[in-house]
């Protein structure tokens, strides 16, 4: 499984996988979602009783516990990121009022009940400016304050995340807006006016990959090792996964004494055109306390470049989490009147 071979056989397989304009997206009220009261007072009670036993969020002992109903919404969570629309947006959370710490400990609960949370760089992973250069060694965009352009999570051929979700805790002075699109959408395109160049994204392209604290040189063999395609089927999950991200492939190209031919490079600017269309991109402004979700086998992401604010205590704060790809094949059925209404009664 992985390599697609009949480009047209994926649209056949695919019909119950996620797939939307940004117009759908927008007129899809579904995947946004009020966190229900009984989940928010069930996450303070549980982080009053952590801080009182001098715990945190992110203690051995707080993932033994569970937050009422979290399960129900889990559910529901997973029914859109798998079947509707691949995105969840929670709101709800008052990050003032509530702090970042029981904000914390409600994103990792949730990544509990969903699936396995990988532990990659931490279990939940601060985005920030710290004043990087993604262009320097070993700097991972989400350091610096520029604009990644679309990606999905991860250029490590060995590592795929199912779930990318992050929670806002604190917005830039300007920009810092979040950009979706959906590959599913942008493969049938491609499909229909330029299978060609659809062609050649299902063929393995070489990534490099950021080793935060990495010493010495990356072996050419390894180099070479971490490759593979931008579309492929069923590696992770039965289902169409893409992943990309332009910057670390051509630089993993470069690297590798390999760089990308003409030929490629107008395949890499016919995608990005593609998932660049007007209809295709969604944006939105994250709120503090917003938690966002994603399918990251289909949603690609991005966010405008920024600037932030003087004040280090008022500075854009995000927080990552990934989860696994248990979380997505896991069967979520859809949810129903009763349930939703014990989990808002």
């Amino acid at each position: 499984m992985g390599h697609i071979e009949d480009l047209s056989s994926v649209m056949i397989k695919a019909k119950s996988q996620p797939s939307w304009t940004s117009a759908g997206l927008e007129t899809n009220s579904h995947w946004r979602i009020t966190l229900p009261e009984s989940i928010l007072s069930s996450t303070l009670v549980l982080h009053h009783w952590l801080e009182a036993r001098g715990y945190t969020w992110q203690s051995p002992e707080a993932r033994g516990m569970r937050i009422q109903n979290l399960d129900l919404l889990a559910n529901v969570m997973r029914y859109h990121l798998t079947q509707t629309t691949g995105v969840v947006l929670l709101s709800g959370f008052d990050v003032a009022e509530y702090g970042e710490s029981a904000s914390r400990l409600l994103l990792l609960q949730l990544g509990y009940v969903l699936g396995s949370v990988l532990d990659k760089r931490g279990l939940l992973y601060d985005v920030c400016d710290r004043g990087q250069d993604h262009r320097q060694a070993n700097v991972l965009f989400s350091s610096t304050c520029t604009s990644p352009g679309y990606h999905t999570d991860s250029t490590d051929a060995d590592l795929m995340p199912g779930i990318v979700s992050l929670l806002c805790l604190r917005t830039a002075r300007e920009g810092g807006v979040n950009r979706l699109a959906n590959t599913l959408t942008a493969y049938q395109r491609l499909l229909r006016s330029q299978p060609e160049v659809l062609r050649r994204l299902c063929e393995p392209f070489i990534r490099d990959k950021i080793i935060v604290g990495e010493v010495g040189t990356r072996s050419h063999l390894d180099r070479l090792r971490n490759a593979f395609p931008v579309f492929e089927w069923g590696r992770w999950y039965p289902g169409l996964t893409c992943r990309y991200m332009r910057y670390w492939i051509e630089a993993g190209h470069d690297k590798a004494g390999l760089p990308l031919s003409e030929e490629d490079l107008f395949v890499l600017d016919q995608f990005e055109a593609t998932l660049n269309q007007e209809d295709i991109t969604y944006q939105l402004q994250l709120q503090p306390g917003d938690m966002i979700f994603l399918n990251n086998h289909l949603i690609a992401h991005d966010r405008t470049e920024y600037l932030d604010w003087e004040e280090p205590e008022k500075k854009r704060h995000l927080v990552r989490m990934w989860v696994g790809n248990d979380a997505l094949q896991r069967h979520a059925s859809k949810p129903d009147d009763m349930k939703l209404n014990h989990l808002y009664g």
